[in-house]
């Protein structure tokens, strides 16, 4: 008797809970959880409304206010829709209020829009009682696809209207690409040159560098101890560059690309003068420079570093050494000049070129110098 009385207790609390689970949802349901009594209205479509069904939301300013409660057809006049709609008593439903059909995205549920107007009159009930009737916006019952139509049919006609320019515009658009398609490579080359132009674009490798030799000399005996001061050599201003240069038939100088000096000319060639002294013998040389007492001073003047590209490739390098005493007279002066073949006006032959004949010329001043002083 005690289990079967148990097993009432359990089926009475799971009916109730049943019950109590119903209501609760009932109440939510009821215009936000308080059942309260709905006004009705009657609103009148002009044309069907696609997709309008009992359950559908009823929007006020975009706020849910009631739902769809009925749809269906005037007896009397078939083109007419009557929906009865079941809304919260305190909606602001007047005289002017617009009535339309809004659709939830693209795709998406329709939903029957109310926006509130001016008027505070309320929609009078009809006869015999029945509920206040709405006229929907006429515009209300287009649907989207009616519209979509609509828009088609009147870019339809707009390409019919302007038929001949439509196909003088392809027309001319087809010879533009294959303009574009013929000169493709040319295009590429507009586009790299304003890539450089404005900075774009990964920045080029830098340039390899070249250096002159000092020539090498027989072991001498003993060490040459004559304070000797090389000053910077002077040139024009073609020759104050780290770029070699090369000359044409016609006399024309230009930079050669492909290449640089390992330091601006003047500066390189000193460098390797003193070299040239320090390996024939001359244990006293250095650079002219405050501080530093010279018995002789070497001035040079650099005449010629180029390549002449006709009518072969050739080095020419010259310069013009004078010999200055401690009594600022000059006591021996000579000029210094060589030649070297390149093996072609690239700058990897033209460069080394350049140093074979520095290195002759050089060579030619360390023993005239071993002799002059």
């Amino acid at each position: 008797m005690e289990t079967h009385a148990r097993y009432l207790v359990v089926g009475l609390f799971t009916l109730a809970a049943f019950a109590a689970g119903f209501l609760f949802v009932y109440w939510l349901h009821a215009s936000g959880g308080v059942v309260a009594k709905q006004a009705i209205y009657r609103v009148q479509f002009d044309a069907p409304v696609i997709g309008l069904r009992p359950g559908v939301s009823v929007l006020f300013n975009g706020m849910r206010v009631g739902e769809v409660q009925e749809v269906r057809l005037e007896p009397a006049n078939p083109r007419l829709l009557l929906a009865s709609i079941a809304v919260d008593p305190a909606t602001p439903i007047g005289d002017d209020t617009h009535i339309g059909v809004e659709t939830a995205g693209l795709l998406g549920s329709i939903n029957l829009s109310l926006t509130g107007g001016a008027s505070r009159t309320t929609p009078r009930s009809g006869e015999k009682g029945e509920p206040p009737l709405l006229l929907a916006d006429p515009a209300a019952s287009e649907s989207l696809s009616q519209a979509a139509k609509q828009t088609l049919s009147k870019v339809d006609a707009i390409l019919n209207d302007n038929a001949a320019p439509v196909r003088n515009a392809i027309a001319n658009l087809s010879a533009f690409s294959d303009a574009l398609a013929r000169n493709s490579g040319r295009v590429d080359n507009i586009l790299a040159g304003l890539e450089k132009m404005t900075g774009g674009g990964a920045p080029p490798p830098p340039p390899p560098y070249y250096d002159l030799s000092a020539p090498k000399f027989a072991a001498a005996g003993q060490p040459l101890t004559t304070q000797i001061a090389v000053a910077e050599p002077t040139a024009v201003v073609m020759f104050e560059t780290q770029r070699a240069l090369v000359s044409t038939k016609s006399g024309e100088i230009r930079p050669l690309d492909g290449g640089q000096w390992s330091d601006n000319l003047p500066m390189l060639v000193r460098a390797r003068l003193v070299e040239t002294l320090e390996n024939a013998g001359f244990s006293r040389v250095a650079k002219a420079q405050e501080g530093f007492s010279a018995s002789t001073q070497v001035l040079i003047d650099i005449r010629a570093f180029e390549v002449a590209l006709d009518p072969t490739p050739t080095a020419h390098v010259g310069f013009a050494v004078k010999l200055v005493g401690t009594d600022g007279k000059i006591f021996a002066a000579w000029t210094f000049e060589a030649s070297s073949p390149a093996a072609s006006a690239g700058a990897a032959d033209a460069f080394a070129a350049l140093d074979q004949a520095f290195c002759k010329a050089a060579y030619d001043f360390g023993v005239w110098m071993g002799a002059a002083i």
